[in-house]
């Protein structure tokens, strides 16, 4: 678990769980202890411990797709804090099949409960400090979205966009020229200062992958 920085009134921490390395973060509020948890896809009790080492009153269980690696410790999460599980409903089929998908990479996941909230494009979810954008993203995924805090200057990317790279697209539900559209669309736009936390592997700016990321810089909006 690190510290990773959030706001003056924030804190946002990492942790990489489960057999695909997904980045699964908690983000809260430091003065009413009222906290997301960002794709949960496995170690629950380590996310567990966190969340009771810092008294956090976990509110939302938020996830940025439906793939099995991102969603694989919903339900274990769900059951032990009572916590609403939030997705696209682009991604439902995705969800429900979790088990299946699993299984055919050799991982073992639990059949996943039915969410609670879809998240809808433009929707806000606010707690505390915390105001969260849905963007929706898809691409990678039919419902892939990315999380959006202005006040804070955090994007949730999911496997939208990594540092130096976009998610596959060659995957059920995938397709290349509309994750490069949502890039366009809903991520480019953005400040360059805007920090870029994904599903996978290390942190970027938009501005860093605007400059570098071969899949976009040529991309002009």
């Amino acid at each position: 678990m690190k510290d990773i920085g959030g706001g003056e009134s924030t804190e946002l921490l990492s942790m990489v769980v489960g057999p695909l390395d997904v980045n699964c973060y908690i983000y809260s509020d430091i003065e009413t202890h009222e906290a997301v948890v960002i794709d949960p896809g496995g170690d629950v009790d380590r996310i567990l411990s966190a969340l009771k080492d810092r008294s956090l009153d976990l509110k939302f269980i938020l996830n940025t797709h439906g793939h099995f690696d991102h969603v694989g410790g919903n339900g274990t999460l769900k059951d032990v804090t009572g916590t609403q599980i939030c997705l696209n409903k682009g991604d439902a089929e995705l969800f429900s099949q979790a088990h299946e998908h699993g299984v055919i990479y050799g991982v073992q996941t639990s059949a996943q409960p039915r969410p609670d909230i879809y998240l809808q494009d433009g929707a806000k979810l606010t707690l505390g400090a915390i105001t969260l954008e849905i963007l929706y993203t898809p691409g990678h995924t039919p419902g892939g979205v990315c999380l959006y805090s202005k006040k804070d200057g955090l994007l949730f990317t999911g496997d939208t966009l990594f540092a130096g790279s976009i998610g596959r697209t060659d995957l059920q539900g995938g397709s290349f020229d509309t994750i490069i559209e949502s890039i366009k669309n809903r991520i480019l736009p953005l400040d360059d200062s805007v920090r870029v936390l994904p599903g996978h592997g290390p942190d970027s700016t938009v501005g860093e992958e605007r400059e570098s990321n071969a899949f976009i810089v040529n991309i002009r909006l």
